[in-house]
């Protein structure tokens, strides 16, 4: 198998990192039974599954000592940085190759042991363990997958019945719906970007969720609501949660295995909005 981690690529036949041993350990089990009140047995409850540690023995690959310890060492600096390391709710992807397909699963970086005097030889070979924190369940394809829905231009007129305060004469946009493909065999979550011009802009799904932000979008903004990293960021990388909609749930927004059909809609004159929906097909396993 093949890794990569921020760039950093390790594991295979070749290279300057091998992969000498690999144990993808099982995810922990949080359970809530209960003890049956006078009687024999339990109440089950709900299992949640936790994380999972995946532990690596690696190797450098060298040609002389200098060169094993500058390499040890670019691993060691991506396996301790700081972005990741010290920031809150912030998961990192590490990606895998197998069978010829590339996926990924989220979490940390944990224990980092560096080559030392007993493990280190002159003739380029250092002895590295490390350990990876899966923090979701399941992985998800490293390629990601994309399509666009644009809108009908809303007309202007007189006034529709029935008539709700705020009253106005323009009237929404007829929706567009467009078909979405989760190709795995797990739920994923679905990332959405909305550029303007729009007002109130919504995509909807048939379960009854929602990604929708309030207020207006001018031609040169855009939103994007990314429930698998947690944030919601304007075009400049600027927090933008406050705009979301009541109804809008990021840990709600899982495209089911199979096909689903989306709908977009808003209030457009131009008819030039659009929001690009974009996925990950998520599996059970590795």
């Amino acid at each position: 198998m093949m890794f990569r981690y921020q760039g950093i690529e390790f594991g295979g036949d070749t290279g300057s990192l091998l992969v000498t041993g690999f144990k993808p350990g099982a995810a922990e089990i949080r359970g809530n039974d209960t003890a049956r009140p006078n009687r024999d047995g339990t109440i089950a409850g709900r299992e949640f599954l936790g994380s999972a540690t995946w532990a690596f023995d690696i190797s450098t690959n060298e040609q002389d000592l200098a060169e094993a310890l500058a390499t040890a060492s670019a691993l060691e600096a991506a396996w301790k940085d700081p972005a990741v390391r010290l920031a809150p709710n912030t998961l990192a992807p590490l990606s895998y190759e197998t069978a010829g397909r590339w996926r990924r699963v989220y979490g940390r970086p944990g224990l980092y042991t560096p080559p030392d005097g007993d493990h280190l030889t002159t003739l380029g070979v250092g002895r590295i363990t490390a350990d990876f924190k899966v923090h979701k369940p399941g992985s998800y394809d490293d390629a990601e997958t994309s399509v666009a829905l644009t809108i009908v231009p809303a007309s202007t007129g007189g006034l529709m019945a029935p008539l709700v305060a705020p009253l106005s004469t323009v009237r929404s946009s007829a929706p567009r719906a467009g078909f979405v493909t989760n190709a795995g065999d797990a739920p994923t979550p679905l990332k959405a970007t909305i550029h303007g011009p729009i007002t109130e802009p919504w995509v909807r799904s048939p379960e009854g969720w929602e990604v929708g932000l309030t207020g207006s979008l001018a031609y040169d903004e855009s939103v994007t609501v990314d429930p698998l990293a947690g944030t919601v960021t304007r075009q400049d990388g600027s927090p933008a949660n406050g705009r979301l909609t009541r109804k809008t749930r990021l840990s709600g927004t899982l495209l089911q295995p199979g096909i689903t059909e989306l709908t977009f809609g808003g209030i457009d004159l131009t008819g030039t909005a659009r929001a690009v929906l974009s996925w990950r097909n998520a599996y059970t396993s590795i």
